[in-house]
Formats: structure tokens, sequence, C-alpha cells
């Protein structure tokens, strides 16, 4: 009877281990390969572009894979698993390089500087489910900007009695450059358009490569050189420069914002916005909705974009879609904007996009709402203690999520 037994158990650990064999075999057999061609853009004079580093982000867990195009600008996937995927491509090369290939956004200026130019281009909402070829995707150029959009904080907190508090969202703003640059007449904008949230429509304009819409925009004051901004040093834009942490409008799960270098005051018939007499007042250029009684970055993702015009009082106004009450948005020129930061409310939002790719190629998410997470650009260099920022045109690339916020720091 006791060897009975053992046969039965023996025979049933065998059984187990063929069960086992055959679930490995069966999900090795879902892994499959992806394959892409990648080219310079359609306005260089070569084709294939080697060294391109290719990252696969699966949207499910966020895990991804980085690889780089053979000389001849392929690059394969192997024990790719079914799923929903983003693809993004990305590479840097000397103005020179790119000028000899036909390029057509730098001068002298920047050979002379050694500029790098930003090749890079995602290929969001990818279902990934069989052995697939891509086909060819072109890079996008860009050149690096000057004022650079450092931090972004959106999520908002939570007060003590679990409220939402959102009075403390602010913006920081990075001289990127060696040089002295001002803040005179420099203008910051939030995008029109959902941002995956919810069942909303994507917005109409995600086919206009040539123009922006904004719902709000917001100019420093200054007759040209008032506001100098140093090397490596910033500037932030806070909604109420106050100290929430102390401060009895405020929130003590908050921030101290009371160093701000400006904030959005906007002035109503019924007023409910705070205006903080030690912080300086933006100008308000456009609201779309003038009952509004805050500049709120929304808690799911905002779009932001920095952008100079000397066209301020003959802008587009143009009727906001879809609306019957009047509301309208702000159109600018794509070429107006030195800088853009996008982020959607998940992983897998990219088809709510509001940003062009040749300002934002790609964009972040933060991990919920209320929960004091900021989106921070990462750190490219240290020269002689003066911080370079990292600027590809693509935040999936050049933003963190931090768990809390760093205004004016980097920890």
């Amino acid at each position: 009877m006791k060897v009975n037994i053992k046969l039965i158990y023996l025979a049933f650990v065998l059984s187990l281990m063929i069960s086992c064999e055959d679930s490995i075999y069966e999900n090795d057999a879902e892994l499959f390969t992806v394959e892409v061609q990648v080219n310079y853009p359609t306005h260089y004079n070569v084709d294939k572009a080697g060294d391109v580093n290719v990252r696969l982000i699966n949207l499910e867990n966020g895990l991804s894979v980085t690889k780089q195009s053979s000389d001849d600008g392929k690059v394969y996937f192997d024990n790719v698993k079914k799923g929903g995927y983003r693809l993004s491509f990305g590479k840097k090369i000397p103005s020179l390089e790119a000028s000899g290939y036909g390029e057509n956004i730098i001068d002298q200026e920047d050979i002379n500087d050694g500029r790098l130019v930003n090749l890079n281009v995602t290929m969001e909402d990818l279902f990934l489910f069989e052995d697939v070829d891509l086909g060819k995707v072109n890079l996008k150029s860009s050149l690096p900007g000057d004022y650079l959009i450092k931090e972004v904080y959106y999520t908002g907190s939570t007060t003590p009695n679990d409220r939402a508090y959102y009075a403390d969202h602010f913006v920081e703003i990075y001289n990127n450059t060696n040089k002295v640059l001002f803040a005179d007449s420099l203008c910051i904008a939030t995008v029109y358009g959902a941002n995956g949230a919810t069942e909303s429509s994507p917005t109409e304009f995600s086919v206009d490569p040539d123009h922006v819409y904004l719902t709000y925009a917001w100019m420093v004051p200054g007759t040209g050189k008032q506001h100098p901004i140093m090397p490596g040093e910033s500037i932030v834009i806070a909604q109420d420069g106050i100290n929430h942490r102390d401060d009895s409008n405020g929130n003590p799960n908050s921030i101290d914002l009371s160093d701000a270098s400006w904030e959005t005051f906007l002035l109503r018939d019924v007023q409910r916005d705070i205006d903080v007499v030690e912080v300086p007042n933006m100008i308000e250029i456009f609201a779309n909705r003038p009952n509004t009684h805050d500049w709120i970055l929304h808690s799911y993702g905002p779009a932001i974009v920095l952008f100079k015009s000397n066209e301020l009082d003959n802008l587009d106004v143009i009727p906001e879609p879809n609306n019957t009450q009047g509301y309208t948005i702000m159109r600018i020129n794509s070429s107006d904007v030195l800088d853009g930061f996008e982020s959607l409310a998940y992983a897998n939002s990219g088809g709510y996009k509001r940003l062009p790719e040749s300002i934002d190629a790609g964009f972040t998410y933060c991990n919920g709402i209320f929960n004091l997470e900021s989106c921070r650009r990462k750190v490219e260099d240290n020269i002689n203690g003066r911080i370079i920022l990292q600027d590809t045109n693509n935040s999936s690339e050049d933003f963190e999520v931090v768990s809390f916020p760093t205004p004016y720091r980097f920890e």
C-alpha cells in the first residue's frame, strides 16, 4: 500500500511538471518579433538612420527595452508579448553634420556653437499581437530650447480633512543656456483639448501641425530687459504665491510658494482669486472661460507651451468646437512656440495628444491625482556647476515623475 501511494504521488508530480512545461511552451508561443525601419527626416538628403535609440514601452506595466538601429536603420525586438505599446525614437547630431544633410532649421551661429539637432518621433497606441513589420518611420528635427519648462506640478495635494487641494500648482521655467535671458514678454499658456481622463473625444486640432490652440495665456510684464534669468537659474510661476503649508488659506500638506517669481491673478467682478501683494502678477492675455476664478492646471494632465509673439493684439481667436455658450480659444503659430510640455491621464492616452510632434513628440503622465507628484525635466550634464537639462522635444524621454515638487531645486 505504501508503494502504491508513492507511485501515485510520483505520477502526480510528473503530471504537474508536464502541465508546467505545456504552460511555458504556450507562453513562449505568444512571443513574437517586431521590426521597424528608421529613416532621417524627409527633407534630408540621406535616408537610413543608424545609431538611433529606439525604446519599446509596454503601456500596461510601464516596462521598456531600448535598442539601437543598425547602419541600415533596422531595429528588431524579440520576445514581445501581446499588448499595447509605444515606440520612442531619438538621436542627436551636431549642427554641422545636420547642415550637410540639408537641415533647414539651423544657421551659422548654431554651427559655430556646436549646437546639437534633435531627431525624434514616437509611434503611439500600437497593439501588437503577432510578428509584424511596422514599416518606415521618419524622424523629425528640432533644436533644443533656451527657455525650458523645468517642472510642472499639476496633480495637487490633499488636506488633513481628505479634501482635494489644487491652489498650489506651479510651472518652473529654466535658462538652459550660458547667457543671460530675459523673461520680459515671455508668455505661458495651457493648450486646448481633453487629456484622456474621461470618454471625451480627442481634440479636433490634433491634425494641424502649424498651430497650437490655447485656453489660457499669460505674459511676464516688462519693457525688454527688466527681468533677467541668469544661466542655470529659473523663475517659478505659481497659481497662488503663498506658503501653502502655513497660510490660513492654504493646506499644511502642501508646499511653500511664497518665493515664487510670479503668480497668476484673475481680476473678476466677483473676486475669489487671492492677490498676494509680495508676489508680482502675470498679465492675463486670454481666458477661454471668463468666469473662472483661478488658473487651474488639470490634475489629470495639462499641455503647456512657452511662446513669444509680436502680434499679441492680433492673434486669432476662434469659436470653441461644439460649444453653445460662446466660448472661444486662441490660436498661435507653432513657429512661435519656444518650448512645450504634454502630460496625459494614463500611459495609454496617446490618442489624446494636443501638441504637434514638432513641439513635443511624446507625453508623460503621473500615477494619480492629489498625490503631490510632479513632472521634472531630467538633468543631462553639469558643466562647472551649471546644470544642463535634457531637451529632445519629447516629454516621454525628457521628464521624470518625482514624488514631491522641487521648485528651484533638483532634489
